[in-house]
């Protein structure tokens, strides 16, 4: 029997906002959601790079409730973020209210700044402030506010398998980026396209 390899986080979208959304997937032609509780969010967050040690201290603090209510938002912010990139894949207008959400996380984020002397080089040190749950998420929105405003939208792809619900920022070269990964969907969609010519060929031999 084969080796049954259980769903894991996906780093492919070149983007955190992206990989964010990347957390609901398909398997076995079911949605999933690799989301499904607190302490997932915080170690896709741990493996996104976007969890300090303060926060992370932090989080050890916080009641099962606040967890609870944190993840909850967690998943909202992820629907709204879903519905931005698929109306900019629609190429139709954003709408404003998706923003909404993101921009409380946005106003509501503080930061300390801290001046060292080592070695009589001054050097300074700028912190994210992590005051209450909600605060986890903010490196999420400022990575949103950062890919909206900075990038190219006709570069950001869905994967070309229908099958495939993740969606990436295509930073190719060439900009013919098409699958969420070549060995994936990529091998998947080749070996599909290949049958498919040889069932054509084949039908095509046995009506001459």
């Amino acid at each position: 029997m084969p080796k049954i390899i259980p769903p894991t986080f996906l780093f492919i979208g070149n983007e955190p906002m992206l990989d964010f959304t990347n957390t609901r997937i398909m398997a076995g032609g079911q949605p999933l959601d690799l989301l499904t509780d607190f302490d997932a969010l915080l170690d896709w967050m741990g493996k996104a790079g976007l969890l300090t040690k303060e926060a992370e201290a932090a989080a050890l603090t916080w009641s099962e409730e606040a967890k609870a209510r944190l993840h909850g938002a967690a998943i909202e912010l992820r629907g709204h973020l879903l519905a931005v990139i698929h109306s900019l894949l629609a190429g139709e207008q954003v709408n404003v209210a998706h923003l909404a959400p993101i921009n409380r996380l946005l106003d509501h984020q503080a930061f300390a700044t801290r001046l060292y002397l080592e070695n009589g080089i001054f050097r300074e040190e700028r912190r994210r402030l992590v005051r209450g749950p909600l605060d986890l998420l903010a490196p999420i929105a400022e990575s949103t506010a950062r890919f909206l405003s900075r990038n190219e939208p006709h570069l950001l792809r869905k994967c070309e398998n229908p099958d495939c619900v993740l969606h990436f920022y295509d930073n190719s070269k060439n900009g013919m980026r098409r699958w969420c990964s070549p060995k994936t969907c990529g091998n998947r969609m080749k070996v599909t396209a290949y049958l498919e010519r040889r069932r054509a060929q084949s039908q095509s031999n046995s009506e001459t």
